[in-house]
């Protein structure tokens, strides 16, 4: 938020009252933004809590704030999302193989895994679902 006052101009002797003021008030909420942050993120982006947790640790969250935001996502939501990413990749992914080449088929999950680990998902979640999603 300081960042954000001084690129508007404001005075860097008048940005901690302004701070202040605006905690007070209740509009600036730490707590409420890292759940809002966890919440768009996963639900826009389909981030996984990795990438969710490094981007926040960017932006100087704490480890008490960044479980709290993360809290805010359902396990039965995340692992669906997933679900989705992984069905809608292999589906990609499936054009390209020869399903009666094993090696072929390695080749493609590891891309699959490789997706979803760039999503920031936890790799033994991530092998967990595509059991599900590919069949064989």
């Amino acid at each position: 938020m300081e960042k954000k006052l001084k690129d508007y101009g404001v005075l860097e002797n008048d940005v901690p009252p302004i701070i202040e003021k605006l905690i007070s008030e209740g509009f600036l909420n730490e707590k409420r933004f890292a759940s809002a942050f966890a919440s768009g993120k996963f639900r826009y982006k389909k981030w996984g809590r990795k990438r969710i947790i490094n981007e926040m640790k960017r932006k100087g969250l704490s480890d008490e704030l960044i479980d709290s935001g993360l809290a805010a996502l359902s396990q039965t939501e995340y692992t669906k999302t997933l679900d989705d990413l992984l069905t809608k990749k292999w589906k990609q992914l499936e054009r390209k193989i020869d399903k009666d080449e094993y090696d072929s088929v390695m080749a493609a999950k590891q891309k699959l895994v490789n997706y979803a680990l760039q999503k920031g998902y936890e790799q033994d979640i991530i092998w967990e679902r595509i059991k599900n999603v590919v069949k064989g």
